[in-house]
């Protein structure tokens, strides 16, 4: 009986192991595309997986994901049921930096997963750039692809092995791609990237701002002046023959009130005048002489008068 249940003792310490490999077999990716952009906002390498679980993988699973033992955390964990819905709101997921590898394990409630994070990995001396990508065969992968986007003010970029099918997106970028079928778990596959760049600048500070929309499109709340200038310059033009038409009024007002006034004052002036030519003067000093005056009250001169 003792030599039975040592037997057992011993056949289960043999089983465990498989045990063990099976429950941690990891989740097989139906695709993985890694985008590796080095300088491109920071002076280190921005790494962009996106990974699509197998159909057969049963929801919510537990994924997990490593990385070179530099990276200080994870920048983006998102999941998504299409690639068109991932988001990264409300994603469980638990970082761990690690001596040799860190690794981050995400809850995944859909297929659809995106991890991106800094390497600071990138080596400068003055301006030579190399840095070592390593994908390092963790998962089954039915289609693989990696994908290089050169920084902005590079030049002679030397890839091994070589990437194929060059191409420059909207931003100036340029584009290069290995893509490879059937990578099998334990695959490692390692790319070294050697450039040139005689600038420490992000290729950001390179980009030109560009319009989300054609200059000549009119965007929700935009003031669009070529549908109301001919409507501005109409009202600009009845403001100005409004205003001519006060300042005529205004100036004809005062023309007619100064003609009164000088009717009235040359009316006063020839009946004044009218007074004076009725009104006797002396004939020898020339003053006025009041009625009834027979001298005159200054010089004395006896007045004639016509009727004298």
């Amino acid at each position: 009986m003792r030599k039975w249940l040592t037997l057992l003792a011993l056949f289960i310490a043999l089983l465990v192991p498989f045990i063990n490999v099976k429950a941690q077999n990891p989740i097989p990716f139906d695709s993985l595309n890694i985008s590796v952009w080095p300088e491109y906002d920071t002076p280190t390498v921005l790494v962009i997986n996106r990974i699509t679980l197998a159909p057969e993988t049963t929801l919510p699973a537990k994924v997990t994901f490593r990385m070179p033992s530099q990276v200080g955390k994870v920048h983006v964990v998102a999941v998504g049921k299409t690639a068109d819905t991932i988001s990264d709101s409300g994603v469980e997921s638990t970082f761990t930096p690690g001596g040799d590898y860190s690794q981050v394990v995400v809850n995944a409630t859909g297929r659809f997963l995106q991890i991106e994070y800094y390497d600071p990995s990138l080596t400068k001396t003055g301006n030579q750039r190399l840095y070592t990508f390593s994908w390092l065969g963790d998962n089954n992968v039915a289609n693989f692809r990696f994908e290089f986007r050169q920084p902005l003010q590079s030049s002679n970029v030397s890839i091994d092995p070589p990437l194929k099918n060059p191409t420059v997106d909207s931003d100036g970028f340029q584009l290069s791609e290995l893509i490879q079928t059937g990578v099998k778990a334990g695959q490692k596959l390692t790319f070294n990237i050697k450039y040139q760049r005689d600038t420490d600048a992000p290729s950001t500070s390179f980009l030109k701002v560009q319009s989300t929309a054609p200059l000549d499109q009119t965007l929700p709340g935009q003031f669009n002046w070529t549908t109301w200038l001919p409507w501005g310059l109409g009202g600009l033009g009845l403001v100005l023959l409004l205003i001519v038409g006060w300042v005529y009024w205004s100036s004809s007002k005062n023309n007619r009130t100064s003609v009164r006034v000088r009717k009235r004052h040359i009316g006063a002036r020839t009946e004044e005048e009218g007074d004076d030519q009725n009104q006797a003067h002396c004939t020898q000093c020339g003053k006025r002489l009041q009625p009834g005056d027979r001298f005159c009250r200054v010089c004395g001169a006896r007045v004639r008068r016509s009727t004298d």
